[in-house]
Formats: C-alpha cells, structure tokens, sequence
C-alpha cells in the first residue's frame, strides 16, 4: 500500500497540471475575444458619433432656411435617441415629451435598451435615416448619401460588437473546469501528507512521538494550506467574474453608457439649438 502511494500522487499531480493546462488556455481564450469585442464597440461608436457630426453638419448646409430642415432635424435626433442610446446603453433613453409630468412619467418608465439583431431587422421605411436620404437626394446622390452610407457602416460595426458570441453554456463549462481544479487541490495534499506520514518504523513508542510530531506539523500545514486554498479559490471567482462582466455586451462593470452619453452632449445640444433655430425661420417664413 505504501508503495502505491507515489504512483497516486504522481496521476493527481499529472491530472490537476492538465486540468489547469486547460483551464488557463479556455479563460485566456475567452477573455481576448471579449476584451477585443469591447474594444471594437467604443471604436465604432466613435466613428459612429463622428458620422453623426458630419451628417448633421451637411444637412445643415443642404437643407437650411427650408421647409424639409426641421423634419431632417427630427429624423437626426431621432436616430440618437432610439439607435445609437437605446441601441447601445444598458436601459433606453425616455421619449421626450413636453410636459415637465409626462416627462417624469417616462424617466420613470424607461424600458431595456434594443437587442442589436432587432435593431437591424427593421424595415428601411422604419429607418430615419432613410427619411433624410429621401428628402435630400434629388437625381444622382451627393455628400449626404456618402455620409449616410459611411454611418450605417459604423452602425453596423458597432451592432456587430454588441452583438452577444459567447454562449452562456461556454460560461458554464469553465465553471465546471474550475471546479474540478479546485476539488483535486485537497487531494493532492492529502496524498503528499499520506506519503510523508507514511514511512518509518520502529517501537510502539517510537511510532506514538513520530505520530505526535506528525500530527503538530500536520496541523501547521493544513492550516498554511488551507490559505493558499482559499487564496486560489478566490483567484478562481475573480476571474470568473471579470469574463461574466465581459459577457455582459450592456449593463456591467464594462458598459459603455457613460462614456456615450459623454460623447453625444455636444451632438444633442447642437441639435436642440438647430431645432429651435428652425422652427423660429418656419414661423418667420409663415408670418412673412
């Protein structure tokens, strides 16, 4: 029996290398497909929001002091409002509404954002974007279909990133992984503290005080062992749970909503400005 002791201690040994083997492998795998699907969402929302910039700017310059200006402002300001935030962030930005109650009621009631796959499933008619297609393109397209077009490339490329790859089983499974590896942990401590008590022989006295001096170093040990064991099993759930805040394309450690919303305060505000300058020449336009 003693002899068998090695021989188990070397397939413990040689089973928790090749579970860790593979469990190192998975989770580095996983978390530069994530950590790169992050990165290439806030690459195409800033290519998104530039698009957007410059749309704003050539409808300005295309369509100003014209009856079709306002309702390019509002296709504009809708595609912010309803594609790029309640596309992208975690929960839909209200409808704006013009009471100040009606107003609160919708901040209250804001609903989760769009599924990306939804989102590009709408029909062209439903796309506000068609609309300004629609009223600036006369005969052979100009600047404002390139921009368009460049735009709908960003949506795409940011759609694309939000869109979820890794399935929740994949998660599953490297839980299990991990599990495994942390259960073989205390088998082979129990296996080497086996084969260290082990050997020796002698008196009954003898075997009483090297027992007693086992039992005090044992103590010691588990203990020390004990801490790396909880040290590791922490390790183990911290990791797991930065890949599940990866996982999370909205919402999470890694959302993206406050930096969106940092990056689309100058756009909405340039276009309330431009909205009301608008409704302002209508009204002088009608009066005059």
């Amino acid at each position: 029996a003693a002899g068998k002791l090695p021989m188990l201690n070397d397939v413990v040994t040689s089973f928790l290398s090749l579970v860790s083997l593979l469990y190192s492998i998975l989770v580095g795998q996983v978390f530069g497909f994530l950590y790169s699907q992050q990165e290439a969402l806030y690459l195409a929302l800033f290519d998104e929001v530039t698009e957007a910039k410059s749309l704003l700017e050539q409808v300005a310059l295309v369509s100003q002091g014209r009856t079709m200006y306002s309702t390019c402002l509002n296709s504009i300001a809708r595609y912010v409002r309803e594609d790029l935030l309640g596309g992208t962030m975690t929960m839909a930005p209200p409808t704006p509404s013009r009471s100040t109650t009606q107003r609160s009621n919708h901040e209250k009631k804001q609903s989760p954002s769009v599924t990306p796959s939804l989102l590009l499933s709408a029909r062209p008619a439903d796309d506000p974007l068609e609309a300004i297609l629609y009223l600036t393109s006369v005969g052979i397209p100009g600047h404002v279909y390139d921009t368009v077009r460049s735009l709908r490339q960003a949506r795409a490329r940011r759609l694309g990133a939000l869109q979820r790859k890794v399935p929740a089983i994949h998660l599953i499974m490297l839980w299990i992984l991990g599990g495994i590896m942390m259960v073989s942990f205390p088998m082979l401590v129990g296996v080497g503290d086996a084969i260290a008590g082990g050997g020796g022989g002698g008196g009954a006295a003898t075997m009483t005080v090297v027992a007693g001096d086992m039992l005090r170093k044992g103590r010691r040990m588990w203990s020390l062992q004990g801490i790396l064991f909880g040290v590791a099993t922490f390790a183990l759930v911290m990791t797991k749970c930065v890949l599940g805040e990866l996982w999370r394309t909205k919402g999470g450690a890694y959302n993206v909503d406050s930096v969106l919303k940092v990056m689309v305060r100058g756009l909405e505000v340039e276009l309330e400005q431009r909205m009301v300058d608008a409704k302002q020449m209508l009204k002088r336009s009608k009066e005059g």
